[in-house]
């Protein structure tokens, strides 16, 4: 049994109604409390006041904070690996590697403003439509870390999901398609929101936190793709996820942060690691609206292959990294990055990917 004094009442934040719920809401976009009654919570419309009091803006605040830094540090942080920090390997968890003013979380008004629109509202009613909310600023790596995960706590149900995914902070947020980029994709869709900003700090800090948890995300993902039956599933899901690749990959390599790709590099490592999945290991559950054209089927099946592509990116970025010489700028990164390369076996799955790739291919069966 554990004895505790009672909080003396000059500590507690007192606040009204609506700030207590729209704070129970804001613990259930941080996965601190339970779906069903967040859900609830958010599927219910209420006035809103025209501001909220100082303690509401004070537990606001403090919760993003705390729970923000504690999520990145279960994710990854508390792993003691190395990063390329300035082109040079550095190792350490992240908070001995990264400066604090440098992986400091800072907030813009997007995730208040979000926060009041989801208490007034009620997104899963169709009969009235919501009030309209976006935000105008540009979302800072903290708030984009914020909604990602406000977006995994809303896909749980979706008639909420499909009104509030629209929104720019979930359609333009760079992390939230790095695990979901099929969620923002429609079919005239054919820019992806940019990557820069992951590449420098605090997002960098952020992305290498989350590196496992990308990882395991990715792999699960690629091990249940079999289970997609509609092939028009299917080519929404690989055209987003080409997408998303071609300019994340892009962006790592021209800001020089190759080892933040480290988490599709497992991935793929440990995809192909004991034998050689065939094609339909991917696309074998098609079944339900196949296209009638030849030419549109391979298409789609190339797009269910769009993680098994990258095995070549990662193939050319260690070719690269094996002619670095001794005296050259760039030498003690390029032996971090094949050391990464050296332990995923980089050879051995891009051999195996092409194998798969060719299965897919007309002409070379």
């Amino acid at each position: 049994m554990i004895d505790a004094e009672p909080q003396s009442p000059r500590n507690l934040k007192l606040v009204s109604r609506f700030e207590y719920e729209l704070l129970n809401i804001l613990r259930f976009l941080l996965g601190h409390l339970d779906a069903q009654q967040g859900l609830q919570l958010v599927c219910t419309k209420r006035l809103a006041p025209r501001f909220l009091s100082d303690n509401c803006m004070h537990l606001v605040k403090d919760t993003l904070a705390k729970s923000l830094v504690l999520h990145l540090t279960r994710a990854g942080g508390w792993r003691n690996e190395k990063f390329l920090e300035k082109g040079n390997p550095v190792g350490g968890r992240v908070w001995d590697r990264i400066k604090l003013d440098e992986r400091k979380l800072v907030f813009s008004d997007a995730p208040l403003g979000f926060l009041i629109w989801l208490t007034a509202s009620n997104p899963s009613d169709t009969k009235e439509k919501p009030e309209k909310w976006d935000a105008v600023e540009d979302l800072t790596a903290a708030d984009q870390l914020f909604f990602t995960l406000a977006a995994a706590a809303l896909r749980s149900d979706n008639q909420v999901y499909e009104v509030v995914r629209s929104k720019s902070v979930f359609s333009r947020n760079p992390l939230a398609w790095l695990f979901h980029p099929d969620d923002f994709v429609e079919s005239n869709t054919t820019t992806a929101p940019s990557f820069a900003n992951l590449f420098t700090e605090p997002g960098a800090a952020i992305l290498e936190c989350l590196q496992p948890r990308l990882m395991k995300h990715w792999l699960a993902s690629e091990r249940t793709k079999s289970h997609v039956t509609d092939w028009t599933v299917m080519s929404r899901r690989g055209a987003a996820e080409l997408l998303m690749f071609r300019e994340f990959l892009a962006a790592a390599e021209k800001a020089n942060r190759k080892d933040l790709a480290r988490f599709l590099l497992k991935a793929l490592s440990q995809l192909f690691e004991n034998h050689t999945p065939d094609a339909p290991y991917w696309i074998g559950g098609l079944t339900i609206k196949q296209p009638t054209r030849l030419a549109d089927r391979i298409a789609i099946q190339r797009g269910a292959l769009a993680v098994v592509q990258q095995a070549e990116v990662f193939a050319r970025w260690d070719r690269v990294a094996r002619s670095v010489g001794y005296f050259d700028d760039d030498y003690q990164a390029s032996q971090l990055l094949k050391e990464d390369y050296e332990a995923a076996n980089v050879a051995d799955f891009t051999a195996k990917a092409k194998r798969v790739l060719e299965q897919i291919e007309p002409l070379k069966v």
